[in-house]
């Protein structure tokens, strides 16, 4: 019983945390869009929160005149959420 409640706990804390991710990810994207002030408290947050997995992404990405790097972003953590849910899915 106590190794299901860990897995329940483990599945809805991984699950808020990808979630959150995606989210901050698709409000970077919008943000950029209209370009706000940077000294605006969200968008400061937006920014530092997402840019830790977006420059690295960057890095390998060839430059152009779009930043593919939010979409190359959210394509992995689909399939990180994927992969971590099926390991979850086989230990609990």
């Amino acid at each position: 019983m106590v190794m299901s409640e860990l897995g329940g706990v483990l599945w809805r804390t991984t699950e808020l945390f990808l979630n959150s991710l995606v989210v901050l990810v698709i409000v970077r994207v919008a943000l950029s869009w209209i370009y706000p002030n940077v000294r605006n408290t969200l968008v400061f947050w937006v920014w530092r929160l997402t840019e830790p997995l977006l420059a690295p992404i960057r890095r390998f990405l060839p430059h152009s005149g779009i930043d593919f790097s939010p979409w190359v972003a959210l394509i992995l953590i689909l399939l990180a959420r994927g992969f971590i849910f099926r390991i979850l899915y086989t230990l609990f």
